[in-house]
């Protein structure tokens, strides 16, 4: 087999470098963040593939070629005493530090424990916690873990790329069905969520393309991104549960419960369809995230949006905030940006909060998909508030509002609604379809921080664009961010 992957990056560079141009554009400073580069040692690639804190507060951060470093943060972004702490890792994308000098990695191969025995600083000790998830040798199987609160880890194991090829020699089960497609599930538990715990892996949920990240809220929620491609109209983000099908069929070769004598690459689409969980949230693939990786929650400390869901774009300068809304006892909400630009790099790729929850620390790397954009930065709130929709309601009617600071003068607004919808097919993406300016028929505050949108028609299963212009804070702050996207998965 031949590489195929370079026959196709001029399609990646481009949209890339578009989407980035355009979120400069689009946004003014992001005043109420303050973002500083944190350099690795000279010489190092800084592609970052993870980053963890440990108990004591030491930083942990995983390159994807090779090696795992640790320091102790530093107010001065240049001070950071970086010390070499474990190395042979291939591509490891996910890490967690349960304890001082003690690492959990998800690399390509397998899951691996690396600990300081003696406590000189470097590991000294490897273990293989688990290799049952197969390993094909395609540069797209990205993976990642977070703790589960029990003991253990869930792990997400993304597909392959048709850009890129298979060895050989794979390692684990093979499947021929599993090889084709764009996206495809060549070996054992690609495209799966799996659950780990004292040497035992157990599969969880399928369905998934390329989940680049995973995580459990303060809840106990499991979430994970997804990226915009074949059976991915645009980037979602699911809340996971347990034996739930998320979409995208090619994991399927690997599910026990699916009819052997079919083929689930010639599943029609509206069975799919019936079979699959919906996104909690659609992310618009140019206006707010082209390729999502890991999702993360807001701490009480850090000031604004406390626990909220934010989530990283590994392919432009941005990171999107979610606002949940329990409709029918079932979650779904919208979106709009954390930050967009500002200094803020593309290849967003892991996020990690410190200890004290008072400063986000963002790995990035770009895997040659536009302008190189590697290392870390840390985000820090300034201390002035920004006049921003905190939360997005839905009502019977249409939409309820909330805002950080005090609304001048409602009746200065100007509002337009637009709803949409999206298809996912064996097709790369997918654009909006359908779309349709709803009539407002009218707006009213109900609090010092709150307004209603009344419309003339509401329908599930539709996204609908919310444009705010003209509104300002009492105190003369203008508007952080006029567009919001909310997912209507159902109505009240």
């Amino acid at each position: 087999m031949t590489n195929q992957r370079y026959s196709s990056m001029t399609n990646h560079y481009l949209p890339a470098l578009l989407g980035c141009v355009l979120g400069l554009i689009a946004h003014p400073a992001h005043a109420y963040l303050k973002v500083e580069t944190i350099p690795l040692p000279e010489g190092t690639p800084p592609e970052i593939g993870g980053l963890a804190f440990d108990p004591d507060g030491n930083l942990y951060a995983a390159t994807r070629r090779n090696d795992i470093f640790v320091a102790k943060p530093t107010a001065d972004p240049n001070g950071f005493d970086w010390k070499l702490f474990a190395s042979g890792f291939h591509n490891g994308l996910g890490i967690e530090a349960p304890a001082p000098g003690h690492i959990v990695v998800t690399q390509m191969a397998e899951i691996t424990e690396a600990i300081d025995t003696d406590g000189d600083g470097t590991a000294d000790t490897y273990n293989n916690l688990s290799n049952e998830i197969g390993l094909s040798g395609n540069y797209h199987e990205t993976n990642g873990l977070c703790p589960d609160g029990d003991g253990g880890y869930f792990i997400a194991a993304g597909t392959a790329s048709h850009n890129g090829p298979t060895f050989w020699h794979t390692l684990g089960k093979y499947s021929k069905t599993g090889r084709r497609g764009r996206n495809y599930s060549a070996v054992q538990w690609k495209g799966w969520v799996m659950h780990y715990k004292d040497g035992t892996l157990t599969p969880y949920a399928k369905g998934f393309r390329m989940h680049n990240g995973i995580f459990r809220d303060s809840k106990g929620r499991l979430w994970c991104g997804d990226n915009q491609g074949d059976f991915r109209a645009t980037s979602p983000l699911y809340l996971v549960e347990k034996g739930n099908f998320y979409g995208h069929p090619s994991s399927l070769v690997w599910d026990k419960d699916f009819p052997k004598d079919k083929d689930p690459l010639n599943t029609p689409q509206d069975k799919l369809d019936e079979m699959r969980t919906h996104a909690t949230v659609l992310i618009p693939f140019i206006e707010m995230n082209r390729s999502c990786s890991e999702p993360a929650e807001i701490p009480a400390n850090f000031g604004v949006f406390p626990g909220q869901l934010i989530i990283a774009d590994n392919n432009g300068t941005r990171i999107t905030r979610i606002m949940l809304d329990e409709v029918g006892g079932k979650l779904q909400g919208s979106c709009t940006h954390f930050i967009n630009g500002s200094g803020l790099r593309t290849g967003n790729n892991r996020l990690e909060w410190s200890p004290d929850g008072k400063q986000l620390y963002v790995g990035q790397t770009v895997r040659g998909w536009g302008k190189p954009s590697e290392g870390i930065q840390r985000l820090t709130y300034a201390g002035k508030t920004p006049f921003d929709v905190e939360q997005i309601k839905l009502t019977k009617t249409g939409f309820e509002l909330a805002t950080t600071l005090a609304i001048a003068k409602i009746a200065d607004a100007k509002i337009t609604v637009t709803s949409f919808h999206y298809q996912d097919s064996h097709k790369y993406g997918g654009g909006k379809l359908d779309q349709k300016q709803i009539s407002v028929t009218k707006v009213a505050n109900t609090g010092d921080k709150t307004f209603t949108i009344g419309l003339d028609s509401l329908q599930a299963g539709k996204v609908y664009h919310i444009n705010v212009k003209n509104l300002n804070a009492k105190d003369g702050s203008k508007l952080h961010n006029e567009n919001f996207y909310y997912t209507a998965n159902q109505l009240h």
